[in-house]
């Protein structure tokens, strides 16, 4: 009887365990397009350690998805093992969901870093910088465009050295 329990108890913790595989490989899945959508480097990376931290969260809707938690250690890791400054895109995504314009500014400076050749996190960093420096100007056929103010062209090269580790 005891070894039929064990056997049991076995069989039970491979289904569960089974699971839980299943699980991690769509929130890696879920991780590395993120990673990609926000232009990281190592989008492999990333997904790795979304997977360990994310959770499946089930929406109104009933729709689920996987959810990772803003916590010290997601952020401690995402920088000590993938070089990504969680924190500085999170504030940089809230300024831009409270203000059309930041997010805006944002994806322009993203454009432009693609423009000029930059990728992953250099990117992420070149366009945050740009939408800080960055003032709304008015484009021929355009609804809105950005640029960087002659005054402050030269606090915002600084910048891009001091945080990006990008010279112009």
């Amino acid at each position: 009887m005891r070894f039929a329990v064990g056997h049991l108890a076995f069989a039970a913790l491979l289904f569960v365990g089974d699971g839980a595989l299943a699980q991690d490989l769509p929130a890696y899945e879920t991780g590395i397009r993120l990673a990609q959508r926000r232009g990281y480097d190592d989008a492999e990376c990333y997904g790795r350690v979304f997977a360990k931290h994310a959770v499946v969260v089930e929406h109104h809707s009933g729709r689920k998805s996987w959810f990772a938690a803003s916590t010290p250690a997601y952020n401690a890791e995402l920088q000590r093992r993938c070089g990504v400054d969680r924190l500085g895109d999170l504030r940089q995504r809230r300024a831009g969901a409270s203000s059309g314009r930041a997010g805006s500014a944002y994806r322009a400076g993203l454009r432009v870093a693609t423009q000029r050749g930059y990728a992953g996190e250099q990117a992420a960093c070149f366009a945050r910088t740009y939408a800080h420096f960055a003032y709304e100007t008015p484009v021929a056929g355009s609804p809105r465009g950005y640029a960087v103010a002659g005054g402050s062209s030269n606090a915002y090269r600084a910048e891009l050295f001091r945080s990006c580790g990008i010279s112009r």
